[in-house]
């Protein structure tokens, strides 16, 4: 980079550092304020900023690379989760915000009125954040120091220095304005990032002659399993290109279940939104935004760099991406003229400092909220509980930088979150649609969870798993019954990437039963509870009638159980379609993506008109 491009990205820090500063006094007001903005965001702020906290700095990188190494149709990697943030976004985060807690975790003490239930809010705010918030800000941090090497141009020496100032700057800014400054600055390095992501974008196809030249060259590259740049998945037993059947079931069967849910720092988004309409909506822009709008630039600069940086032929002839996560960034530095890479730059370091501060801010709400205020210092001042949260907030920072510093692979520890968190996640759904789940029947699920996903994790990594493949581990009946449902391969249960999908499997039927039997087998929560749990939340009717029968009070759910599916369905098509549309617009088939354009605007309409009535019948009910 030359001294322009250090000035504007300079200017940009210095300006998003300003901008955040002047919601200090908002933020003071109180812990509410602090974590959740008072409870003011609309839905575009709260859409934008929060594409920007997902955004993070190494997602383009991720994103090119699948498309440089498999094709097209490995996109959808990153575009399966859509399934479960359109669920979110007409049940999941309504439910949320009528709830009206501060965190995800304090709803443990709503729903059940145990004594484990207060332990079990206790316990997983510990874990939240004290553990699994700075993995991910070390993981974060980790992906930092990519672009700082490539994108930058930095010597090693000094990788460390700037990641650790720019996170610096980050945690001034999040620690004196809350979640008031995330957002704010957050919806400034949405438009920052979005803009500069779509001029590489832009670039990138131009270096390489154009779209129409783009095609042509994608499609005469031999062995490439994306020349035919179709992008719908593709279902194969180990074939290159191809995925496996198992991991088409994970990604689309399994892994959106944490989507759905709407935990962790998107419950604090939805939660911090002005009303229930506003968290539908935030939710649904999010989705528009994150999955088609955001997704294409990365893709077509991916595509790009597979004619600027050809795959190398190996011996047997196969392809060998050697670039990998690095593709992007240099890209940057192939294309960019002095002064757009410094825009770039700063596009990229606008991504994550929206995630560190986000994961800063979220982490520290569980610190505050659920264990000091609730368990050691209950009932203090105001400004007491906002100077306890920029404390917590600074120590959650240095957690995660610790870790981040001494840890060799922090991506080979998250891996494990791939197979726990969807499996952990029914948990979570039961607590919402099973009125029968007790607190004692969520521990136990957790425990199950964490226990045997973390021994499959572990095992892996030590190579002392049961590492020999399925079809020679069985015989007889049970090597048959592997046969029915795909599992009669080479592959190792535990070790292999192609079984992925049946890990995840595997693991959620033994947390789902588990929750289950304990539940079943121990006392329910009092009616009483769940009453008044009930009619906060609103759940499905269909879900809670044993309650409301025995209750004897009148309900109103705000969401039928048909109408839920329906409303599913067109939040679902309206992400998809813009998805198709914009890549068949983009990859020379234009009548298909004016079709999916007219479905996209369509289900669209037909949504935000569904949302608004059931905004004005919640509105009724309350009056």
């Amino acid at each position: 980079m030359e001294l322009i491009d250090w000035i504007i990205l300079v200017v940009f820090i210095a300006g998003s550092m300003l901008v955040g500063l002047f919601f200090t006094r908002r933020a003071s007001q109180s812990a509410e304020s602090y974590f959740i903005s008072g409870r003011s965001l609309t839905w575009y702020v709260c859409g934008m900023a929060w594409v920007a906290s997902g955004f993070a700095s190494d997602t383009p990188l991720w994103v090119s690379a699948l498309v440089r190494s498999q094709g097209l149709h490995f996109a959808w990697k990153y575009w399966a989760p859509l399934i479960g943030w359109t669920l979110a976004a007409v049940l999941f985060a309504r439910m949320w915000r009528r709830l009206g807690v501060v965190t995800d975790v304090e709803l443990l003490e709503q729903r059940y009125d145990s004594k484990l239930g207060s332990f079990l809010r206790l316990w997983e705010g510990s874990f939240k954040a004290l553990i699994y918030c700075p993995l991910v800000i070390a993981w974060v941090v980790k992906a930092m120091e990519v672009i700082s090497r490539e994108a930058m141009g930095l010597p090693e020496e000094y990788q460390l220095i700037t990641t650790a100032s720019i996170v610096g700057l980050g945690l001034i800014m999040c620690t004196m304005a809350g979640l008031w400054g995330v957002v704010a600055t957050g919806a400034l390095q949405f438009v920052i990032a979005t803009i500069g992501t779509i001029l590489l974008a832009f670039l990138a196809v131009q270096h390489v002659g154009g779209l129409d030249a783009l095609v042509t060259q994608l499609q005469s590259i031999d062995n490439w399993p994306g020349k035919d740049l179709n992008f719908l998945p593709r279902i194969g037993d180990g074939e290159i290109g191809m995925m496996p059947l198992w991991n088409i079931i994970g990604l689309f069967g399994i892994l959106w279940w944490s989507a759905a849910y709407c935990g962790d720092y998107a419950a604090q988004r939805v939660l911090a939104c002005k009303d229930s309409r506003h968290a539908s909506l935030g939710v649904l822009f999010f989705a528009l935004l994150y999955f088609p709008i955001m997704a294409w630039p990365w893709l077509l600069v991916g595509l790009s760099s597979l004619v600027s940086f050809p795959l190398e032929v190996a011996a047997d002839g196969s392809l060998v991406d050697t670039l990998g996560d690095n593709a992007y960034p240099r890209m940057m530095v192939e294309v960019l003229p002095i002064g757009l890479k410094g825009f770039l730059v700063a596009a990229l370091v606008a991504a994550f400092i929206s995630t560190i501060t986000t994961l800063f801010n979220w982490g520290s709400s569980y610190t505050v909220n659920d264990i000091y205020r609730r368990f050691f210092v209950k009932d203090a001042s105001p400004k007491h509980y906002v100077n306890a949260s920029r404390i917590a907030t600074i120590g959650i920072a240095i957690l995660g930088g610790c870790i981040s510093y001494y840890a060799i692979s922090i991506e080979q520890l998250l891996k494990i979150s791939w197979v726990i968190l969807p499996a952990s996640t029914i948990v979570g759904l039961m607590r919402w649609l099973w009125w029968r789940q007790t607190a004692a029947g969520d521990l136990a699920g957790t425990i199950t969870a964490w226990l045997f996903g973390t021994s499959l994790a572990v095992l892996s990594f030590e190579k002392i798993a049961w590492t020999e493949p399925l079809r020679t581990a069985v015989d007889g009946l049970a090597y048959k019954l592997l046969g029915l449902i795909g599992l009669a391969t080479d592959a190792s249960f535990i070790l292999s990437d192609e079984l992925l999908g049946a890990r995840m499997l595997v693991l959620s039927a033994m947390v789902a039963g588990t929750s289950i039997v304990v539940s079943l087998l121990t006392k329910p929560t009092s009616n009483g509870h769940l009453k008044a749990f009930a009619l906060k939340a609103r759940p499905p009717k269909a879900l809670w009638k044993p309650v409301l029968i025995a209750g004897n009070f009148d309900y109103h759910s705000q969401e039928s159980i048909g109408r839920v599916l329906i409303s599913w369905i067109l939040a679902a098509s309206s992400v998809t379609s813009l998805i198709f549309a914009i890549g068949k617009l983009l990859l020379g088939s234009p009548a298909l993506g004016l079709l999916n354009l007219a479905i996209f605007i369509a289900s669209t309409t037909a949504l935000v008109i569904r949302i608004r009535n059931d905004f004005e019948a919640e509105d009724d009910l309350v009056e």
